[in-house]
């Protein structure tokens, strides 16, 4: 399999200022260590803070915002040294900014807030090219067939799809894409977008950053048959990231990261090299010209 030179981690990433759902997810990840070390219960803790009981699941998985003094109980609760409580309540400091929303819908704008702040990102999408990766036209075209988008956001939306793949240009994030080839054949808004959005692809492909490559069909079954996924690593932490038509799930715990990781290892080697990819993208290129 043909390998590129890749860009160090540092630079760019690094000088990065974390979105505020990457620093809730954070600040979750540390609160889980704190009950745990204290050795309380999700339970215990709901019901000593007089709170719902699902409310420290997702506190702990970042899906909801702590009040100061919420978070200032939580510590107390745990009793958590001094040290630790003012680090952490910085954190929370930071994971309570407001930022301005992304052109999506409600619920996947935490998982656009999370591309934008991942220092490397793993892609597998089957049958059509996903949201980082798609031109204006190309993202128009499959908007405009969503049962949940309002024509009136059609372009706007379609608009921020294209922009998102500006930060690859820095060299930053890593990005490793693996698409079954259905998605490089389908003809998304005619044969003229379905084009443009090839030599796009090609042109992202041929970033040292940025590596594609194609599941072929006559490669059979896989690991990962009849569905997509996207794993982030935001340094401290990673997730899984599943997206269905109304909403998106985050998986975080170990297992789950082990397993998909698994999945795209094995999804790479059952695909064709970048080199072999990109010349499929390009045959594809000149058959749609004439």
């Amino acid at each position: 399999m043909a390998r590129k030179r890749r860009w160090g981690r540092l630079g760019a990433v690094a000088e990065q200022d974390p979105q505020p759902v990457v620093q809730r997810i954070m600040l979750g990840h540390e609160l889980r260590a704190l009950r745990e070390a204290a050795k309380i219960s999700t339970d215990d803790t709901a019901t000593a803070l007089s709170w719902y009981r699902a409310k420290v699941s997702k506190v702990e998985t970042g899906t909801v915002r702590l009040t100061g003094n919420e978070l200032l109980s939580l510590l107390k609760l745990y009793k958590v040294d001094v040290a630790t409580s003012e680090r952490v309540q910085r954190l929370g400091e930071e994971a309570r900014r407001k930022t301005t929303p992304a052109r999506v819908p409600d619920w996947a704008s935490k998982y656009v807030s999370l591309e934008a702040s991942a220092t490397e990102i793993k892609v597998f999408f089957g049958d059509f090219v996903p949201g980082m990766l798609q031109t204006r036209d190309y993202a128009r075209a499959l908007l405009s067939t969503s049962v949940i988008v309002a024509p009136a956001d059609v372009e706007q939306m379609a608009s921020s799809r294209e922009h998102r793949a500006e930060r690859l240009h820095s060299g930053a994030p890593l990005l490793w894409v693996v698409l079954g080839e259905e998605a490089l054949r389908r003809t998304v808004g005619g044969p003229q977008v379905q084009r443009g959005q090839l030599i796009r692809l090609r042109e992202l492909a041929e970033l040292p950053n940025v590596t594609v490559q194609i599941m072929p069909l006559s490669g059979g079954a896989h690991a990962a048959l009849g569905m997509s996924f996207i794993l982030l690593d935001l340094g401290p932490s990673r997730t899984v990231y599943i997206e269905g038509l109304t909403s998106g799930d985050y998986l975080v715990r170990p297992l789950h990261i082990q397993a998909y990781n698994l999945a795209f290892d094995r999804l790479r080697v059952a695909s064709l090299g970048d080199r072999e990819s990109l010349a499929i993208i390009n045959t594809l290129i000149d058959e749609l010209e004439e």
